[in-house]
């Protein structure tokens, strides 16, 4: 996609990209909260709930090569319209799905999608930026997601609740991945509209074979920071519910609505600061707060501890994402963003399978979900600290 010369954030293909990604966390979030008690539910024990919570994202990780020359050799919107009505086919499957086996082949398939559709929307974002406000823009960009955040998880948790009411516990699930289907499909309108994304013969031949469009090298290690920092980020969003109860606490959607109040507004300042301070004065900093935020979560035993540990995690996220996100993007030049934009999907698709599936083992052996949190959370982010301070010196020297 040829790169915009409005040097407004907000031109045609960035704001049908930011709308197109707004209704797909929507429709992630809705459902996502309650992947692993839908699992219980149909006879899951605990290590393969966390595995089946982790499979959506293994399976994307492993998709990705075919992903990402596709997505930066062919045509960005017709691949966009295709993956959204998979998104839909796939969130049907799970209303329909009534045993384990059925689900797990669902949550196959939406890890099929997944593969194309987070970093296709990254791209044509990226792309639509001028290149000073790239940071700022990433960082708007991820106000979609937090939005749904927002309310996402409560509209889960309050559609099933009804659902269960009317139609027992099976039709609550139902109600709600019939919902999220309804978001991927008003989703089509951006998708439709997005300005065509296919490559020029000139930029083919700089983007070169296919096979140097699976990984960019030059963005390897800021992945793997990406899937260490994602390995404790899944954590609240697959175990928070089912740990809330372990502890008799109600109303635990008001935590992820404090998170993403907090997430919406944190991005973008920190995107913009980013821009302004340089990388490094950031992220240190993210990593120690978002750490701490773990372990406010591991020993909390009321609402309001919980409440705390949201605002923290949320501050540490907000700031950690976008910015590694930038990374990745600003150590590739311009026509290879959307192999960056893929590799980076791998790190952060291999945490999100890793983290809960280790979840599931840690509770195993805690026998409790305050013990989870505080290793699974903290121990990553201890690791992506060192990691990045023994890679931030060469990294900067690649930064376009």
């Amino acid at each position: 996609m040829a790169k915009t010369e409005n040097r407004s954030i907000w031109n045609r293909g960035f704001t049908c990209a930011f709308f197109a990604n707004l209704l797909l966390c929507l429709s992630q979030n809705t459902a996502n909260t309650l992947i692993a008690t839908y699992a219980g539910f149909l006879g899951a024990g605990a290590v393969l709930v966390g595995a089946i919570s982790g499979l959506y994202f293994g399976v994307a990780f492993a998709a990705r090569p075919i992903s990402g020359p596709v997505i930066t050799l062919l045509d960005k919107k017709k691949i966009m319209i295709a993956t959204y009505i998979a998104g839909i086919v796939t969130n049907v499957a799970y209303a329909l799905a009534g045993s384990v086996p059925f689900f797990i082949l669902a949550r196959i398939l939406h890890g099929l999608e997944f593969a194309f559709v987070g970093s296709l929307n990254l791209t044509i974002a990226s792309d639509s930026l001028p290149r000073e406000k790239l940071g700022s823009g990433i960082g708007v960009f991820g106000i979609g997601g937090a939005l749904s955040q927002a309310v996402g998880p409560s509209m889960g948790i309050a559609i099933r609740d009804f659902g269960v009411s009317r139609w027992g516990e099976g039709g609550g699930y139902t109600a709600v991945f019939l919902t999220s289907a309804l978001f991927m499909l008003i989703a089509l309108v951006p998708c439709f509209l997005i300005p065509g994304g296919k490559p020029t013969e000139e930029q083919r031949k700089a983007i070169g074979k296919w096979y140097r469009n699976i990984l960019a090298g030059e963005t390897v290690t800021s992945a793997l920071l990406l899937c260490l920092v994602s390995v404790s980020g899944i954590l609240c969003t697959t175990y928070m519910v089912p740990y809330a109860e372990e502890l008799g606490i109600g109303s635990i959607g008001i935590f992820f609505t404090v998170y993403a109040v907090v997430l919406l507004f944190s991005r973008p300042v920190f995107g913009r600061l980013s821009d302004r301070v340089g990388i490094s004065t950031v992220i240190i900093p993210s990593l120690l707060v978002y750490a701490l935020s773990f372990l406010v979560i591991g020993l909390g035993r009321s609402l309001g501890v919980m409440l705390l540990g949201a605002v923290l995690g949320a501050l540490g996220y907000g700031a950690l994402n976008p910015i590694i996100q930038t990374l990745c993007i600003r150590t590739v030049p311009p026509e290879r963003r959307g192999v960056a934009s893929n590799t980076q999907y791998f790190g952060m698709d291999l945490g999100y399978f890793l983290g809960p599936l280790m979840g599931g083992f840690l509770y195993s052996g805690f026998g409790r979900y305050g013990g989870m949190f505080l290793v699974g959370g903290i121990v990553p982010l201890a690791l992506a600290l060192v990691l990045f301070l023994l890679i931030w010196g060469k990294l900067k020297q690649r930064l376009y």
